[in-house]
C-alpha cells in the first residue's frame, strides 16, 4: 500500500508536474483541488474535494476528442466516431493518462482508501485524470488542455485495430496471416465439458500444425472467436517486438568510411625521417612521394609497415616487385638497421602523437571521405531506423575530430575505437547479446572478414566486403570465392544503409 505524500512532499511533486506539462497554474488552490478525493475531504472534514472538477473534465475531454476525430477521420461514419471516443476516454484509457503523468502518487486519499490500494483502481484513477483536465481547463484555457490531451493519445491505427478485433476476430486473424504470407489459420475443437443445459467447448487454433493459443466459450462460435482474439494479439504483439528490434550495420572506418591513405603516409614520412635524416630531408612528404604511397597503401596489413614502406618508395623498388615480396624487403631493412617491431609500433604512435598535438587541424586535413559515404552516414543517421557504428583502430576522440570536420556528429556511444580495446569480434558478439534483429559488418581487409567466420557465435553476421577501400586482386578474388562473403561497390553502400 501507498500512502499520501507529506505536506512537503506533495507541494514539490505539484511544482514538478507543472514543470513537466510546461503550465503553471495561476490558481495554485485549484491545482491542489483536483488531487483532493472525496474520501480525504470527509477525513478532513473539508468541503473542498474534486468531484465537480471531475464532471467538468469530463466535458472538455469529450468535445476535444470529438472534435479531434471528427476532422481526423472524414470518412467515418457516427457509429465509428462514438466507438472510437468511447475508446479513447474510457475508464482503462483514463487511469493510462494518469499513470503515465504520474498523477496517482499526488492523490490524497482517506485512510481506508489507501490501505486497501485505492490508488491503483482503475475506476479512481480515471476520474482523477477528469478532475485534474478540470483544474487545467479553468486555468489554462481550452486551446492548451487541446494541445495537452492530444499529446496522451495512442495511435488512431492502433485503436482502430483494437475495434476491429473486437468486432470480427476470426476475420482480422485471417487477414493478418495473409497479409504476412503465413497461410490460412485453422480451428479445432479440443474439448466439450459442462452439463449438457451449459456445455463449454474449448477450441485451438492452429497454423500450419502450431497452436497459437487455445479458448473456451459457451458455444463454438464464441470459443473460436475467443482463440482468435488471443492468437491475433499475441502474434502481433510479436511482429511488432521483430520490426522494432533495429537492423545494425557496423562499419570499417579506414578503407570504409576514411580514406587516410595521405595521413598515414604522411606519418609513416615523418616517422622514417627520424631514422633515415639523410634520405627524408623534408619534413613533410610531397605531392610526388604521397602519391606514390597510395599505390602501396593496399598492401599495409598495420601501420608501423608505413615506415617500411616509405623506405621502399625511397629505394625505387618497383610495384610488380613490392605487390609480391614486400614482407621480403621488410625483413631487410630491419634487418639492415637493427630495428624490430615494437620500436616501429612505438615510434610511428609517437610521431603520430606529436603531429596531432602540433596541428591537429593540419592531420585531419590530410583525411578524405570516399564519394558519396558520408552523405549516405548522414541520411542513416538522421532517418534512425538502424543503429550505425563505426569500429576502428583509431582513438575514438581523432575519429570524431575527422567525422566533425564534415559537420557529421556522430553518437559517441556508436564508435568503438582503441581507447574501448576491444576486438571487431568481440564487439560483434557483445552486439548480438543485445538482441539485435540483423547484425551487418562492412569491412576492406578480407582477412578480418575471415577471423570473424571462424567464430562461430559470429556465424548470423552478414559479411560485406568493401572493394572502394585498400583492396587489393589476390584479396578480391578471396573474397569472391567464399559464399559467405558478400562484395559490394560505392554504389551499394547508400543502399545497404538506407533501405
Amino acid at each position: 500500500m501507498i500512502f499520501n505524500l507529506k505536506p512537503d512532499e506533495h507541494a514539490e511533486a505539484l511544482r514538478e508536474l507543472q514543470r513537466s506539462i510546461g503550465h503553471q497554474f495561476q490558481n495554485q488552490d485549484l491545482l491542489k483541488e483536483a488531487f483532493i478525493h472525496p474520501s480525504y475531504a470527509m477525513e478532513q472534514n473539508s468541503p473542498r474535494q474534486n468531484q465537480r472538477l471531475e464532471y467538468l473534465g469530463d466535458a472538455v475531454l469529450q468535445i476535444i476528442l470529438s472534435e479531434y476525430l471528427f476532422q481526423k477521420m472524414p470518412d467515418a461514419q457516427e457509429g465509428i466516431l462514438t466507438r472510437m471516443r468511447s475508446n479513447l476516454v474510457n475508464e482503462q484509457a483514463n487511469a493510462s493518462y494518469s499513470l503515465r503523468l504520474g498523477l496517482d502518487r499526488l492523490l490524497l486519499l482517506g485512510h481506508g482508501e489507501c490501505i486497501s490500494n485505492g490508488r491503483k483502481r482503475p475506476s479512481l484513477l480515471g476520474d482523477l485524470f477528469e478532475a485534474f483536465l478540470g483544474a487545467l481547463y479553468v486555468d489554462g484555457g481550452l486551446e492548451f488542455c487541446r494541445s495537452f490531451v492530444l499529446k496522451l493519445l495512442p495511435d488512431l491505427q492502433e485503436v482502430q485495430d483494437r475495434l476491429d478485433v473486437d468486432d470480427n476476430p476470426k476475420g482480422t486473424l485471417l487477414m493478418f496471416c495473409q497479409g504476412h504470407k503465413l497461410g490460412i489459420p485453422q480451428y479445432q475443437l479440443v474439448e466439450k465439458t459442462g452439463p449438457i443445459h451449459a456445455p463449454v467447448f474449448t477450441v485451438c487454433v492452429k497454423l500450419k500444425q502450431q497452436e497459437l493459443s487455445r479458448a473456451s466459450g459457451n458455444s463454438m462460435k464464441v470459443a473460436e472467436r475467443n482463440a482468435a482474439k488471443e492468437a491475433y494479439l499475441k502474434m502481433k504483439t510479436h511482429y511488432e517486438e521483430e520490426i522494432s528490434r533495429p537492423k545494425v550495420i557496423a562499419l570499417d572506418f579506414d578503407g570504409v568510411v576514411c580514406n587516410s591513405a595521405d595521413e598515414t603516409g604522411a606519418s609513416g614520412w615523418q616517422a622514417a625521417r627520424k631514422i633515415w635524416p639523410s634520405l627524408f630531408r623534408r619534413k613533410m612528404p610531397g605531392k610526388g612521394a604521397l602519391e606514390a604511397f597510395r599505390k602501396v597503401r593496399p598492401w599495409l596489413e598495420t601501420g608501423y609497415e608505413a615506415i617500411l614502406l616509405t623506405k621502399i618508395i625511397q629505394e625505387n623498388i618497383p610495384i610488380a616487385e613490392l605487390v609480391t615480396r614486400h614482407q621480403t624487403h621488410f625483413t631487410r631493412i630491419m634487418r639492415e638497421n637493427n630495428l624490430t617491431v615494437d620500436e616501429l609500433k612505438q615510434l610511428m604512435g609517437q610521431t603520430r602523437d606529436e603531429w596531432i598535438q602540433r596541428d591537429l587541424d593540419e592531420w585531419v586535413s590530410y583525411h578524405s571521405f570516399y564519394p558519396g559515404v558520408l552523405d549516405a552516414l548522414k541520411t542513416a543517421l538522421k532517418k534512425g531506423d538502424k543503429r550505425i557504428l563505426i569500429i576502428t583502430t583509431k582513438q575514438e576522440r581523432f575519429v570524431q575530430a575527422i567525422l566533425k570536420s564534415e559537420g557529421l556528429d556522430f553518437p559517441e556511444e556508436n564508435l568503438f575505437g582503441l581507447d574501448k580495446k576491444m576486438k571487431k569480434p568481440t564487439v560483434l558478439a557483445e552486439l548480438l547479446k543485445e538482441n539485435h534483429k540483423e547484425i551487418s559488418f562492412v569491412e576492406d581487409r578480407v582477412q578480418t572478414l575471415l577471423n570473424v567466420e571462424q567464430v562461430k557465435e559470429l556465424d548470423s553476421v552478414k559479411l560485406f566486403y568493401a572493394k572502394w577501400g585498400y583492396c587489393t586482386a589476390a584479396a578480391h578474388d578471396i573474397a569472391n570465392q567464399d559464399p559467405r562473403i558478400r562484395i559490394i561497390g560505392l554504389e551499394d553502400f547508400a543502399d545497404l544503409l538506407l533501405n
